[in-house]
């Protein structure tokens, strides 16, 4: 598998032992299709809830460098930047960590959280400072449409235009450290 998320692994390998349990008992159960079976879904969030995450230097460069040039896109247009926005997305990124049993919020949990909280102010501000797309969730009856594929692709495809409008809106902006 390629992708944003294939260079992480599968999280799910590396899990507590109580949550692969739980991970593995769900395969094929009654959630048709989810890894979590509905009842065991509580233990699920309970575990991953109580993980401590950290968060590499490609995730808060890209939450940062976002809201650095978002602030800068918007300002004066009246539609600025939430106060909290930086907060609420280092918050989102770090739960997406959780949700996926990592103990580190990697780049991949930064577009994530990115593309959810650039979905959301467009819907309520009526543009998208990285061109997110309109409409990007699933309308019923195409369930079995969407693919890990077609949601890398996407996710990738999203990396690119936060990377691109980070580097076109701050000068000297670097997604990655040079190592």
């Amino acid at each position: 598998s390629s992708g944003i998320n294939a260079e992480y692994g599968n999280p799910i390998a590396e899990l507590p032992g109580e949550a692969e349990a739980i991970l593995e008992d769900g395969e094929g159960d009654e959630g048709e299709g989810s890894l979590v079976p509905e009842c065991d879904l509580a233990s699920y969030l309970t575990i991953a809830s109580t993980i401590e995450v950290q968060f590499d230097e490609a995730c808060t460069r890209l939450i940062d460098g976002y809201c650095q040039a978002a602030k800068s896109v918007r300002y004066g247009s009246g539609c600025e930047m939430p106060v909290n926005a930086r907060q609420t997305l280092h918050l989102m990124a770090g739960n997406h960590a959780r949700i996926n049993f990592r103990e580190t919020a990697l780049d991949v949990d930064a577009v994530a959280a990115l593309k959810l909280y650039e979905e959301c102010l467009s819907s309520h501000q009526g543009y998208s400072t990285v061109d997110a797309p309109k409409s990007t969730h699933i309308k019923p009856g195409e369930e079995d449409e969407i693919t890990s594929e077609k949601i890398d692709a996407a996710m990738e495809t999203f990396y690119s235009r936060v990377v691109n409008f980070c580097t076109t809106n701050i000068p000297g902006f670097v997604a990655h450290s040079e190592e």
